[in-house]
Order: C-alpha cells, then structure tokens, then sequence
C-alpha cells in the first residue's frame, strides 16, 4: 500500500489517507483529522478512512479569501 501512495504523482488523486493529509495541510495527526471532519471531508469506504482533497480545497480557499 505504501509503495502505491509513493509513486503517485502529487495531486493525482482527489482521496488522500490521513498521513497524505498530514502532509497537505502540514498539521498533526489529530488536528488534520479534526480539521477533515469538521469541513465534512472524511469518506469511508469499508474500514478505509479517506480525505476529500477538492473539499480541503474549497475550505483553505474560503479561510485565506483566494
């Protein structure tokens, strides 16, 4: 699963897991997950828990007035 998410080009995929959303918005662990969950980005599928890149998107946009 690793290798898959390190050969991917940056911003390729709309659905990060929570260490590519880390890094995105250069948070911590909880505090991204508190952030995803709050703007309403978290997506389940099975037990998977993935991040909505574009709605991360629109909410920094909201927040920095861009």
């Amino acid at each position: 699963m690793r290798a898959r998410a390190m050969n991917m080009v940056a911003g390729e995929s709309r659905l990060m897991d929570t260490e590519e959303l880390r890094a995105y918005t250069n948070l911590g662990r909880n505090n991204a997950m508190k952030l995803g969950e709050e703007i309403g980005a978290k997506v389940k599928i099975g037990k998977r828990v993935l991040w909505d890149k574009v709605k991360v998107d629109q909410y920094l946009n909201n927040l920095t007035g861009v």
